[in-house]
């Protein structure tokens, strides 16, 4: 039995449990990807939407890794970061970057370490990760992250589209088909299809971006998409409909684009409030489901709007429409600079605690429920 201790975030709804491995080390790599069901699971175990993992960025750490996972065909070069980034997905397989897990990450160097700015290895599990900055601070907008610029996704996550002619970093899929059951559709349109054009950024994570009022063929789906939960009781018709709209889209690419998408892909679905005020949905492909918000999506959805969009404002807000029905007040601020593109947010830490992991246990077992100390100290 091992006891792994934690810190649980929240940074726009998303829920992260991340273990500090910068000063000591006590979960194998079989160890992480194990641990990460009970991380996220709420039956059995913490309930998040990843586990994140901090280790510094030594040679012993990487070539443990690289025993491991053999992600690379060359060492990555330990001098070039301070920290890493391990991000884990229900399933246990490692995910490459995620902007709220990165702030979270941020706010936990500051809180713990008194570290208010560090350099941190991402995109673990390409050949080529990627050396970012992070840093917190205590006000409201205090936690940042400076993703670097967004380029062309790379090719074994992302195939075919249609380069645009005056940008090297955004794919065009300008036919993309959705269908439908008969009659799902039916109170906009009697057609079974929607066809929609999506651009393809790599912020990360590989995003499709899609602004359903000019980029569907059904335009009055924007409306469905985008209705204010609190114009509508819980249960209202339109409201389900809506989120049902998201999920499938989500899934259908996910599904039926797999020639296009072998690793799975983000899609988001936004709408322009106002100058440099952009509502974002978001499905992530590690959940396969909405999330209530994506970092690395906000820049994406920034980055595609910038490109296509004279804007007068300096910082773009991405407001999270599944987060704030929650929080009315949550958003992700989007910053470009000389050094990149920034996101900012105040994540929030929630508690810690120790968690009980037993030695080769299978995944899901009950057994390795946690449990409230009487002190207050989850175990």
């Amino acid at each position: 039995m091992k006891l792994v201790p934690f810190v649980k975030y929240t940074s726009c709804g998303n829920n992260f449990v991340i273990v500090d491995e910068t000063e000591h080390s006590q979960l194998s790599e079989a160890d992480m990807s194990r641990f990460a069901f009970q991380a996220t699971n709420t039956s059995f175990g913490v309930g998040c939407d990843n586990l994140l993992v901090i280790q510094r960025c030594t040679p012993e750490v990487l070539t443990s890794i690289a025993e491991d996972r053999g992600y690379w065909p060359v060492l990555p070069n330990a001098d070039q970061a301070d920290y890493l980034f391990r991000m884990f997905e229900p399933d246990g397989e490692e995910a490459l970057c995620c902007g709220n897990g990165l702030l979270c990450v941020a706010g936990h160097l500051l809180n713990r370490h008194g570290i208010s700015a560090a350099s941190i290895l991402t995109e673990v599990p390409l050949a080529q990760p990627k050396v970012i900055q992070i840093g917190a601070q205590s006000d409201p907008f205090g936690g940042w992250v400076n993703l670097g610029h967004p380029r062309r996704t790379p090719n074994e996550l992302a195939l075919g589209g249609q380069e645009i002619p005056y940008s090297q970093t955004i794919d065009l899929y300008s036919q993309i088909s959705i269908q439908f059951r008969a009659g799902d559709l039916r109170n906009v349109s009697g057609s079974p299809e929607l066809q929609m054009k999506a651009h393809l950024v790599f912020t990360g994570e590989p995003h499709l971006v899609i602004f359903p009022d000019t980029d569907f063929s059904i335009p009055e789906l924007a409306d469905y998409i985008f209705s204010p939960s609190e114009s509508w009781p819980v249960k209202d018709r339109r409201e389900s409909f809506g989120t049902w709209l998201v999920e499938h889209i989500g899934q259908y690419l996910n599904h039926h684009y797999q020639a296009q998408f072998p690793a799975g892909i983000n899609v988001n679905l936004a709408r322009r409030q106002s100058d440099g005020v952009i509502e974002n949905r978001c499905f992530e492909r590690g959940i396969n489901r909405e999330t209530l918000a994506c970092g690395t999506g906000a820049l994406a959805v920034a980055y595609v709007y910038r490109h296509f969009n004279q804007s007068n404002s300096g910082n773009i807000d991405i407001l999270p429409h599944r987060c704030r029905w929650h929080d009315d007040q949550a958003r992700i601020r989007i910053h470009l600079n000389d050094a990149g593109w920034s996101l900012s947010s105040h994540p929030v830490m929630l508690f810690d605690g120790v968690y009980r992991l037993l030695a080769d246990q299978p995944v899901g077992d009950p057994m390795m429920a946690i449990s409230m100390s009487d002190d207050g100290v989850i175990t």
